[in-house]
């Protein structure tokens, strides 16, 4: 079964009744995996993500019509190691402490199998070297290989790091961030297409900010419906998200709107003639592992647009580390490699006054 362009993503749910009823619905409409982790919507060992999901997909022919996937991580969901948290589904690194973990994933779910199981938050080249060093997460998956189809790998890490990752060979598909005002990753995709691995695009509303603007909810999914190799996972809460997404998706079949044409829509929207950064992702790596491209877009959507959700969504992801802008100490890496010359230091500095600003 091929990845519908659209996929289920398991992580705002408010509760059992609204999980199981959006989740079957999308399944209705064509959208054929399931993205949930041990710890999303956790209450209980009875109330979550997990579990709301296997009650949606447990009944009738749902099973049969979707793929479901979990997750587990060597690191603590930042850019560290951490503890062994069991229930979250951080720090599996051992043989045992993926068993654990894995086989909580199919109790909760009632499933004896996986379509894809993901190494998750791997964001640094060291809890890569973690997940793969003997006798740890890596040895645990392939413990488990009859009870998983598909191997994927889910990130925040930069271009670099995630190609890195996939050099090993070891995974079918790659699950990031990306979006219309975030093309830091646009590399990866490229890189993705020559060696068959399927992307699937995390947050492409931006943490859900774009969505406070009409047109640029709709472009930001359009945007991603132009690249082949891209599934867009979209954290459906409600059927009227459900519906919107299948009638944009049947609306764009015939579309002939190009790329580079819908970011110049979003780019007009802005509306300034100040330099701005576009989210293009040359200025990286950072010394301090701060993906400057994605904070400064929700700084120019918030700056720019007045969109005050944007300054929210940012404020809220202050637990990613790469969005710590407050961690830049002007060093002025980032300067000499932008291609557009942008006068970093006085944007930065504008930046974080205005995103921090209580």
């Amino acid at each position: 079964m091929e990845l519908s362009k659209v996929v289920i993503g398991a992580m705002r749910y408010k509760d059992r009744k609204s999980a199981v009823s959006v989740i079957r619905f999308a399944i209705d409409c064509g959208f054929n995996y399931i993205d949930t982790s041990p710890c999303y919507c956790y209450k209980s060992e009875t109330e979550n993500s997990e579990a709301w999901v296997g009650e949606a997909v447990n009944y009738s022919d749902y099973r049969s019509r979707v793929m479901v996937s979990s997750k587990c991580s060597s690191g603590d969901g930042g850019l560290g190691l951490g503890q062994f948290n069991p229930t979250a589904g951080f720090g599996v690194r051992s043989r045992g402490e993926f068993n654990q973990v894995f086989n909580q994933s199919l109790c909760r779910m009632n499933l004896s199998t996986l379509d894809y199981y993901h190494l998750w938050s791997v964001h640094t080249k060291e809890q890569f070297k973690a997940a793969m060093a003997p006798d740890s997460w890596y040895a645990g998956a392939m413990e488990h290989a009859d009870k998983w189809e598909n191997l994927g790998i889910t990130t925040h890490g930069d271009t670099d790091t995630i190609i890195s990752f996939l050099e090993s060979g070891k995974f079918s598909t790659v699950t990031f961030p990306l979006n219309v005002i975030n093309k830091t990753r646009v590399r990866v995709v490229d890189y993705c297409e020559k060696k068959g691995i399927t992307v699937i695009a995390m947050n492409p509303l931006a943490g859900g900010f774009l969505a406070a603007h009409a047109r640029l909810k709709e472009l930001a999914l359009r945007y991603l419906l132009t690249f082949a190799n891209v599934k867009i996972l979209v954290g459906f809460t409600t059927v009227d998200e459900v519906k919107y997404a299948k009638k944009l998706l049947d609306s764009a079949k015939n579309s002939r709107r190009r790329r580079d044409e819908i970011s110049a829509e979003v780019d007009s929207l802005i509306n300034s003639s100040e330099p701005r950064c576009t989210a293009c992702g040359y200025c990286a790596p950072c010394p301090q592992s701060i993906n400057l491209g994605a904070c400064l877009s929700y700084y120019n959507i918030y700056h720019y647009m007045k969109i005050a959700q944007a300054k929210k969504s940012f404020l809220q992801n202050q637990w990613n580390d790469t969005l710590k802008l407050d961690k830049c100490v002007l060093c002025g890496a980032c300067a000499r490699r932008c291609p557009n010359q942008l006068p970093l230091e006085k944007i930065i500095r504008d930046a974080k006054a205005v995103m921090y600003d209580k």
